[in-house]
């Protein structure tokens, strides 16, 4: 009877090892695959500040209004991005700061525009770092001039 108990425990900690094995790397996969998803996320973010510059430096360059709305897309793609990229951690007042400049964007073009240099700057230093705090204390002061 006592060897036949022995038998069942070293089964059952075979057993519990198994499990324990598989939820392992159960969890590594399913923590890889969100890390990389933060990176994808992060790359969209940086892609879409980086192609928001450029087209408002078009727009600084030819006064197309064409450039401008299409430096408003990439913007709010950035803006998008960044909110996903952020979503759940305590950096929700800089997706503020980028929605209300956004709204700034697209209901008042003509203040915005005049302010073209300043967004320039700003979506300059978050196409190299998408999550670089400058940026958003610059986006914060953008925010409070395009709205006075």
């Amino acid at each position: 009877v006592l060897e036949k108990r022995m038998g069942m425990k070293k089964k059952l900690v075979a057993v519990l090892i198994v499990c324990l094995a598989i939820s392992s790397l159960l969890f590594a996969v399913l923590w890889q695959r969100a890390e990389n998803s933060k990176d994808d996320i992060r790359q969209l973010a940086q892609a879409s500040a980086s192609d928001a510059c450029l087209q408002f430096v078009e727009y600084q360059a030819d006064g197309e209004a064409s450039s401008y709305w299409y430096g408003v897309a990439a913007f709010r793609s950035f803006e998008q991005a960044y909110h996903l990229l952020t979503e759940g951690t305590n950096k929700s007042s800089n997706y503020a700061f980028c929605n209300e400049v956004y709204g700034c964007l697209v209901l008042s073009p003509e203040k915005s525009q005049k302010h073209i240099a300043e967004i320039v700057e700003v979506m300059k230093i978050l196409a190299a770092n998408v999550e670089d705090e400058n940026g958003y204390l610059r986006m914060a002061d953008l925010r409070n001039n395009i709205q006075e």
